[in-house]
Parts: structure tokens; C-alpha cells; sequence
């Protein structure tokens, strides 16, 4: 295989790391001289924001000769090809849900992963053709690109700046 680790976009993961560093920036701004509900609300959403990239920059998948490895936080599960039973995917709007049945339960993972595609058409080149979906199949004549996710991400850190110069300029 050509690639055989897939993580989440680069182009997902640039701004949102830049969210966690001016969300950090802003709360200790906050903690210098803002009200004590405002430092509330900017911990809690610093905190869930950092959990949340720190997850985001974790996750991977890897194929194997034997199977798959999906890696999230703090936990790993390893599938053979054999116990993988069934492959569907869910399309809304532009986001697609990859759903695996398996032996040991189900895993699910987006179209957010980097050569997602290419991820897909090398699970289904491993599985039988009746554990495959048509609509897995269609999906990869068409595969589809979630890309207003980062263009909600890069104006949220348009909005993250704006409170920071307004924080900058009241002190």
C-alpha cells in the first residue's frame, strides 16, 4: 500500500490548534483583569477545546496486512479483516459516516481523515463484496470533501482575534 496511516486533515488541524492558542491567550488575558463569570466560561471552553484538539491530533487509522488499528484517546482497537462484517456509509450534507460492523462491536469514523478515499477503497479492496454496501461503492466513484468545517474554523479564529484585540485595548 502506499499509505497506510491515516490521520486527521492538516488543513483541519492548523486552525484548530491555532483556537486552543488564542482560546489560552484570551483566558489569560481574562485572568489579569476580566469578571469572574467571563474567566468561568473561557476555562471551561479552554479546557473542552484542548481535550478536543488533543483527541482530534490523536486519531489515526492504520492498515495492516492482518487488519485495521484505529487509535483515539487513550484507546486502540485492532480489527481483522475477518471480523470486520459489514461496511456502510451515511452521507449528510457533505459529511459521510463510515460505520464497520464487527465481531467486537461497532466502529465509525468520517470523511475528516486526510485521503479518506483512499482509505475506503483500500478496506473495501480487503473485504468480500457482500460486507460492502453499494452505497460504499458510489460513495467512491463521488467522494465528497467537508471543507466548510475549515472555513468555520479559520472564522473562528477571526472572531478569537477580535476579542483579543478588544481585551488588549480595555487594558
Amino acid at each position: 500500500m502506499e499509505q497506510n496511516i491515516f490521520k486527521i486533515r492538516k488543513a483541519f488541524l492548523v486552525p484548530f490548534t491555532a483556537i486552543v492558542a488564542l482560546l489560552s491567550l484570551l483566558l489569560l488575558l481574562s485572568l489579569l483583569k476580566g469578571q469572574p463569570l467571563e474567566k468561568t466560561i473561557l476555562a471551561v471552553s479552554f479546557a473542552g477545546t484542548l481535550l478536543v484538539g488533543i483527541e482530534t491530533a490523536e486519531r489515526k487509522i492504520s492498515l495492516t496486512p492482518d487488519g485495521l488499528k484505529i487509535k483515539k484517546f487513550f484507546r486502540t482497537k485492532d480489527l481483522t479483516w475477518p471480523e470486520i462484517t459489514h461496511l456502510g456509509v451515511f452521507n449528510l450534507n457533505k459529511k459521510a459516516y463510515f460505520l464497520l460492523t464487527t465481531t467486537k462491536g461497532f466502529c465509525f469514523f468520517s470523511n475528516m481523515y486526510e485521503n479518506h478515499a483512499l482509505l475506503i477503497r483500500s478496506i473495501v479492496n480487503k473485504l468480500d463484496a457482500e460486507r460492502v454496501e453499494a452505497e460504499v461503492k458510489n460513495y467512491l466513484e463521488n467522494p465528497l470533501e467537508w471543507r466548510s468545517v475549515i472555513v468555520i474554523s479559520w472564522v473562528v479564529v477571526l472572531i478569537i482575534i477580535a476579542f483579543i484585540i478588544q481585551k488588549l485595548l480595555l487594558i
